[in-house]
Order: C-alpha cells, then structure tokens, then sequence
C-alpha cells in the first residue's frame, strides 16, 4: 500500500451520492465481507450503481475483492492510508445508533446487536462475560448478554427478548453466526437495521 495520495484517488472516494453509501456500509463495519446482493439491499441502490461504485473503489485500492464460487466479495483493506480518516468522517455524521454500532462492529467480544423496540435500549451479546470496549452515545442505554445467557433465555422463551427479536431490529446482520440458528429455530424474525 502507497503511502502517497495520487490525487485521482481523492476524486474517486468523493465524486457521487452512490459512492458515500458504499462507503458508509463499509466504514461502519469494516471487518465485514459483502457481496453486491447485501450492499444493495443495505444502500437500497440500483445493483449497476454498486457495481460502478465497487469497481471505482476497488481500483482506488480502498476495498479488497474476493472471488468464492460464483459470489464476489469486497472488503475494505484497513491499512488504507486514508481507511481512518474516512471512517473517522462517516462516524462524525452519523445518527448515535449507527455510531454506536460502528463501535460495536470492531469490538472483538461482540456478537450480536439488537435495538429494541423503544429504539432507546440495545441488547449486544458477548463472547464471554469480558466487558464490550465501547460507550453508549446519551439517550441510548446498553445490556449485554453472553452469548449462553442469551441461549438460555431463547430456549426459555424469555419475555425480555421481545421487545429486541419480535418489535426490534438486528443492528450487525451477522446472520452467519450460529446463534442466528437459534434465533430462527425459536420462531423469531428479526428485522435488519437500515444499512444493515
């Protein structure tokens, strides 16, 4: 990775309203692969528009592609020369729930995250009982759960779990975690978050 800036580069990151959402689901969660199915229900874009974005972006050198059977992948290379500085711009605008998934997203003791139906309290399930690195933005208040704990209480049935798998939304989309299993065996449909 060069560690100068051509100026085309510039020009590529910031020239259209379909690239900002691009890079806003790529810089909130940026150790996340997506394939252009996922960023097109994320962004609600045309699939052409993600296609001309990803290619733009991909030649700036800003995202990584990875072909896997008939499905292409993209990621955002971290050790981009200007991967924290763009970050740092999307987080600044967004609203507290987005940014507070953002920082939830680089937290490695984080599985999952709902928001619950108030939109005001937000469940994040753990690996381990280890606290999450991150601080909930004001108005937003946050409960964590390990990952057996939350088990336990979807094999009960828990009331408390209404309220984030029944009227609330899925802020990850880690859909390919296993307790999703869990989640879809006990009935529930949890709605993703928008740019999810």
């Amino acid at each position: 990775c060069s560690q100068h800036i051509q100026p085309n580069v510039l020009a590529a990151l910031f020239t259209s309203a379909a690239r900002v959402a691009v890079l806003r689901v790529f810089l909130i969660d940026p150790i996340r692969t997506y394939y252009q199915r996922q960023l097109e229900d994320a962004t609600g874009l045309p699939l052409r528009a993600i296609q001309r974005e990803l290619e733009r972006l991909c030649a700036a050198g800003l995202l990584y592609r990875r072909a896997e059977g008939n499905r292409t992948y993209y990621q955002v290379d971290m050790d981009f020369v200007l991967f924290p500085e763009l970050r740092s711009m999307v987080l600044k605008s967004l609203p507290p729930v987005d940014a507070l998934r953002a920082e939830l997203a680089l937290d490695d003791a984080v599985r999952l995250a709902f928001l619950g139906e108030s939109r005001t309290q937000v469940l994040v399930v753990t690996r381990s009982a280890r606290r999450i690195g991150v601080s909930a933005p004001a108005g937003i208040t946050v409960e964590t759960m390990t990952s057996e704990e939350f088990a336990r209480a979807l094999a009960g049935k828990a009331a408390a779990l209404e309220t984030y798998l029944v009227r609330g939304i899925d802020l990850l989309g880690r859909r390919d975690d296993v307790i999703w299993r869990h989640i879809e065996a006990a009935g529930y449909d949890v709605k993703k978050g928008e740019g999810v």
